[in-house]
């Protein structure tokens, strides 16, 4: 699989605090990978990262990589970005994506007209780097 970098979407200065919980995420990303947690104990595969299982609570936890691909379930159009010195151009889609292998991820879409964001529509991951972390996007697939 071909591994996507874009540049120049996130604001450098506000960026995720990282920790011990989330770390492994964030640093994939910056490799080109799309990583999220994997439950040991049920095997259950989610994102966003948390120090336990939101199935059956169980600690014992592992970084899975998945293969990126995503469906649109939910897209909105933000017209005007949260801050003025925001570095990407508005407007842009901000989605809830399901990943080919079951969890849920929230996003952006790149590459497109963001009126050709729709529910149902194929995607698949990007990776953005900043500093030296990733940030995971989507481009249509």
């Amino acid at each position: 699989m071909t591994v996507t970098y874009l540049e120049g979407l996130a604001d450098p200065e506000v960026l995720p605090r990282i920790d011990e919980v989330n770390r492994g995420h964030f640093e994939a990303a910056a490799q080109g990978r799309l990583a999220v947690r994997e439950c040991t104990a049920c095997g259950l595969l989610f994102h966003y990262p948390r120090p336990f299982c939101p199935r059956c609570h169980s600690a014992e936890l592992k970084w899975t990589d998945l293969s990126g691909d995503a469906t649109v379930l939910v897209a909105a159009v933000v017209s005007r970005p949260p801050w003025n010195e925001l570095p990407r151009a508005a407007p842009y889609p901000v989605v809830v994506v399901r990943l080919a292998e079951g969890p849920q991820m929230l996003s952006t879409v790149e590459g497109c007209d963001p009126a050709a964001v729709v529910p149902g529509m194929a995607v698949r991951a990007a990776f953005e780097r900043v500093g030296d972390i990733g940030m995971v996007r989507f481009i249509p697939a």
